[in-house]
């Protein structure tokens, strides 16, 4: 097919006296192929029926009461958010649909949101393909399953590096790419409809906001530059949709958001006149009810009861699930757990701590708890289907020990050894090792956490009541890091992803402090509280923390990040 030429359009547009004018644009230089690789509408059966129907359209009437112009990028501020691109892949609706969701987050909520395209083309029912879609099928996807954001799925991380091509399409091939953790991140709506009435459209744009709209794309739109675009010249290359923003009846057009990028039209944006290519005909796509995650928080001091005398120690074996254990007025470990409804316990696991006990788990329903008992040496009581009876692992202890797990059978326990520095025990899935000295000069028990396979972070209260922290990172023990702040008491440490550390500690007045590390250390923040013991602290999910102390008055208290 002959290829359009610019200069040769511009004079048609002149000739015409077109209210819109043209350039070479990236879009206009591609091949017939990868033109139609940017569109990819799937027209629904409805769809086809208005358009063969032929409804004719009064756009001399605007319903009463309605401005003569709306831009929702001008509409008490703007909620529309920035140009994107959709490469060569047909994934336009998603595109469009997308930025009506991020559009109603700012007008309902008045949060500027950036989601994934790609979660939503490829992640849901439309499935790993570069081919079209319709609009009423992906806005049921984002109220059915939601989207996360751009920056959990990026939508470049879809393809390989660079993009392939897929035989079957001959289109980009993308992948369906792992979203951990969705609910963090995940954004959905609690209603979508479809609107093909005129008026009806114009109302809804001023009532409640942009809206999804598909129309039938000519080769001369490749070349649109700015003003008012009207069909001149060039062959059908098929259905494209985008986000339809606003309308001026002063110019009789709709104002809407291409997904091109920014090197096409008005910056990415353009006019279409009222009744060109089908705009009107299709049926546009709405959204409402966006509903995004709770921003995470604080939440507690709650009381779990108990006469405890000793620094509780959690840990989480699944989702939803938490083990604490602390010891009880007659010197036995006492066991309390949340099994995602509610909290049991507590039940007496026996033995004469001179300690607090310290918990870990390496599995799905295991757990392994550590004791010092009074003659000095570690003692070790696991559950695994059931509970173990107590096994001495010596060592001359004179702290609380912390119990960590970098992975499955690998156990890695510290304490403050006689001469007060950090003794270091580790199971390696068939035997244990040490007793090894890591040195320091502890005034505390230690706190213990990894974040990953091979890596080890411990944390300790210096003689001058400042927190030092020491680590393992495959290769061999660093040195001593002062981390400042003041420490009255034990502290507790819990990673809940790669490179985050929380570490948690009685401050000077006795509140709960927090310190972490997420690629750089931040800190020190109070949380409250009144302690009279260290912090245990557990993480099931990221992003959530749940710290343990003792009170006042003996008993169990809970605080915890969502």
């Amino acid at each position: 097919m002959a290829k359009l030429e610019t200069s040769e359009l511009t004079a048609a547009l002149n000739q015409s006296n077109a209210s819109w004018t043209a350039r070479d644009t990236p879009q206009s230089q591609l091949t017939d192929e990868d033109k139609t690789a940017l569109l990819g509408v799937i027209f629904t059966a409805a769809d086809i029926a208005l358009r063969e129907a032929g409804v004719p359209r009064d756009f001399s009437s605007p319903p009463a009461g309605l401005p003569s112009e709306l831009d929702w990028r001008s509409n008490n501020g703007n909620h529309v958010t920035a140009v994107k691109d959709q490469k060569y892949c047909g994934s336009c609706v998603s595109f469009g649909c997308t930025a009506v969701v991020e559009s109603m987050a700012s007008i309902e909520l008045g949060q500027l949101l950036d989601l994934s395209e790609a979660d939503s083309h490829f992640n849901s029912s439309h499935g790993p393909s570069c081919g079209g879609w319709d609009t009423d099928s992906c806005m049921s996807q984002l109220q059915a399953r939601g989207e996360v954001s751009e920056g959990v799925l990026g939508y470049m991380s879809a393809f390989d590096n660079p993009p392939v091509i897929d035989p079957a399409t001959s289109l980009w091939k993308p992948y369906v790419r792992p979203t951990p953790n969705r609910a963090s991140t995940q954004v959905s709506i609690t209603s979508h409809g479809l609107i093909t009435d005129l008026n009806a459209r114009k109302q809804y744009l001023h009532d409640h906001g942009p809206m999804a709209a598909c129309f039938d794309v000519y080769d001369d739109f490749y070349h649109y530059s700015s003003g008012v675009y009207s069909r001149q010249s060039g062959a059908l290359r098929g259905g494209h949709c985008v986000e339809v923003i606003g309308y001026s009846d002063s110019e009789q057009c709709w104002i809407a958001k291409n997904s091109w990028g920014t090197g096409w039209g008005m910056a990415g944006f353009f006019k279409i006149g009222y009744g060109q290519c089908n705009f009107d005909v299709y049926a546009w796509a709405t959204a409402q009810g966006v509903k995004v995650p709770a921003t995470p928080s604080w939440q507690g001091w709650e009381g779990l009861g108990g006469i405890i005398t000793s620094k509780p120690s959690a840990v989480s074996w699944a989702a939803n699930r938490i083990d604490v254990v602390a010891r009880g007025t007659d010197s036995a470990m006492y066991h309390r757990w949340w099994d995602g409804s509610a909290w049991n316990g507590w039940e007496s696991l026996g033995g004469d701590c001179q300690s607090g006990p310290a918990i870990c788990s390496w599995g799905s329903g295991r757990l392994d708890t550590f004791v010092v008992g009074t003659d000095h040496q570690l003692y070790h009581k696991w559950f695994d289907g059931g509970w173990s009876n107590w096994e001495a692992l010596g060592g001359m202890l004179s702290s609380d020990p912390a119990a960590v797990s970098w992975g499955p059978n690998r156990i890695d326990v510290f304490a403050r050894g006689m001469d007060s520095a950090m003794w270091h025990l580790w199971w390696d899935g068939s035997n244990w090792g040490g007793w090894e000295s890591l040195g320091g000069v502890l005034d505390s028990a230690p706190a213990a956490a990894s974040w990953a396979a091979n890596r080890l972070d411990t944390f300790v209260k210096g003689t001058d009541s400042q927190l030092y922290h020491q680590w393992w990172a495959g290769a061999g023990w660093s040195g001593w890091e002062n981390l400042g702040g003041y420490v009255g008491g034990d502290p507790g440490a819990v990673s809940w992803g790669p490179n985050r550390i929380d570490i948690f500690y009685p401050g000077s007045t006795f509140t709960m402090m927090h310190k972490w590390w997420d690629n750089a250390w931040s800190g020190e923040e109070s949380l409250g509280g009144t302690l009279s013991s260290g912090v245990g602290v557990s993480s099931w999910a990221s992003g959530r923390l749940d710290c343990f102390v003792e009170g006042t008055d003996s008993a169990m208290y809970h605080k915890w990040y969502a």
